[in-house]
C-alpha cells in the first residue's frame, strides 16, 4: 500500500477514540487526586508559596547529597540547582525549626554554609501566580483564535486549531496529573511551548489545504484534504524527530532540574503533531460537511412539476368547405 492511499480523512472516528483513550485517564487522575484531598495536581513552591536559599558551600557536593538533607525537613519535592559552589535551594513552606534544622544538618556535612539569600513566598501570593499563569495560557488561546481566523477568513479554522490545541492541553496536563510530577512556572512554559508548536503544525496543515482549495476542481472536500494531510506528513513527522531527539539529550543529560520540562516538552509535541493531522483536519472536514448539510436543508426546494401535460398548440384547422368558383368572363 503507498501513503497515497492512506485514508486518514475516512477514518477519523479512530482518531476520536484515540484521543478520548488519552484523555480520559488524565481526567479521572484529576478527579481522583482531588477526592484523595492531596490536590488535582502536584503543585510547586512557585504556586503553593515556600522558601528560598541562595548559599556559598565551602565543600564540594552534588545535588543528590543536598537533597538527601533537604529531605528530611521539607516535604515534597524540592527544586535544588548547582552554580560552582553556590547553592539554590526552594522548597515547601518551612517552620523556623525546619529552617534552622535544615541550615544546620548542610553545615554539619558540608563545612561552612554561608546565606547570600533567604526568601519567603507565602500562599496569597503562589495562589496569585497560579491564577495568573492560567489567565495567560487562555488569553493565548483566544489570540490563536483571532489570528487564525484573520489568516484564512474563517472563523472555522481557527475554532478547529483551537479544539485540537484544547486536547493537546488536557493531555500534558493529564499526563502530570497521572504521574504527579510537580506544577512549577516552568510546567506554564510547557504549555505555552506546547501551543505555539501545534499551531505552528496545524498552520502548515491548513496552509496546504488553501492551496489546494485554489487550484480545486471538482474534488470532494474531504479527498481535498485527506491529500494535503498525505503531502505535508512527511514535513512533520522529520520535524517532530528531529526535535524529540533534541529534548531527549536533555531529558537525559540536563540533570533533575529540567528533567520534568523535558518530559513535558517531549510529551506535548508529539501530542501537537498528531492532534495536528487526526484532530484538526479531521474537525475542519466535519464542520464543512455540516456546514454543507445544514445549506441544503435551509434551501428553499423548487416547485413540484404540474402531473398535467402541458397543453400543445393545435395545429390551424382546416377548411374542408368546397370554395365556390368564380364564373369565367366571357
Amino acid at each position: 500500500m503507498t501513503p497515497r492511499t492512506w485514508d486518514i480523512v475516512g477514518k477519523r472516528r479512530w482518531g476520536y477514540a484515540f484521543s478520548l483513550l488519552l484523555i480520559i485517564p488524565g481526567v479521572i487522575a484529576l478527579i481522583v487526586n482531588s477526592a484523595a484531598g492531596r490536590g488535582a495536581l502536584d503543585w510547586g513552591v512557585d504556586f503553593t508559596g515556600g522558601n528560598f536559599f541562595q548559599l556559598q558551600m565551602e565543600r564540594s557536593f552534588t545535588t543528590g547529597q543536598v537533597r538527601a538533607v533537604t529531605d528530611r525537613f521539607a516535604t515534597g519535592q524540592s527544586v535544588i540547582q548547582k552554580a560552582e559552589q553556590e547553592l539554590l535551594i526552594r522548597t515547601r513552606p518551612l517552620t523556623p525549626a525546619a529552617k534552622s534544622g535544615l541550615l544546620a544538618a548542610l553545615r554539619q556535612q558540608f563545612g561552612e554554609v554561608t546565606v547570600l539569600r533567604e526568601d519567603e513566598v507565602g500562599p496569597k501570593i503562589g495562589r496569585e501566580l497560579r491564577n495568573v499563569a492560567i489567565i495567560g495560557v487562555l488569553i493565548g488561546l483566544a489570540l490563536q483564535v483571532l489570528y487564525v481566523s484573520y489568516r484564512f477568513k474563517s472563523v472555522r479554522y481557527a475554532m478547529a486549531a483551537d479544539i485540537a490545541l484544547l486536547h493537546d492541553l488536557l493531555v500534558v496536563v493529564g499526563i502530570f496529573a497521572i504521574t504527579r510530577k510537580e506544577v512549577n512556572t516552568a510546567f506554564v512554559a510547557v504549555l505555552l511551548t506546547v501551543v505555539g508548536y501545534s499551531i505552528n503544525d496545524t498552520i502548515v496543515v491548513f496552509d496546504r489545504i488553501r492551496e489546494n482549495l485554489a487550484m480545486r476542481g471538482r474534488e470532494a472536500f474531504d479527498r481535498l484534504v485527506n491529500r494535503s494531510l498525505l503531502e505535508a506528513m512527511v514535513r512533520s513527522i522529520n520535524t517532530v524527530l528531529t526535535t524529540i531527539m533534541a529534548i531527549g539529550a536533555i531529558y537525559v543529560f540536563g540533570g533533575t532540574t529540567v528533567r520534568d520540562f523535558a518530559f513535558g516538552l517531549m510529551a506535548g509535541i508529539t501530542v501537537g503533531a498528531y492532534s495536528s493531522v487526526f484532530n484538526a483536519s479531521a474537525v475542519l472536514v466535519d464542520w464543512h460537511q455540516w456546514a454543507e448539510r445544514r445549506g441544503r436543508r435551509s434551501r428553499p426546494q423548487a416547485p413540484a412539476e404540474s402531473a398535467v401535460a402541458p397543453e400543445t398548440t393545435a395545429p390551424p384547422a382546416t377548411n374542408n368547405t368546397p370554395r365556390r368558383r368564380r364564373p369565367r368572363r366571357r
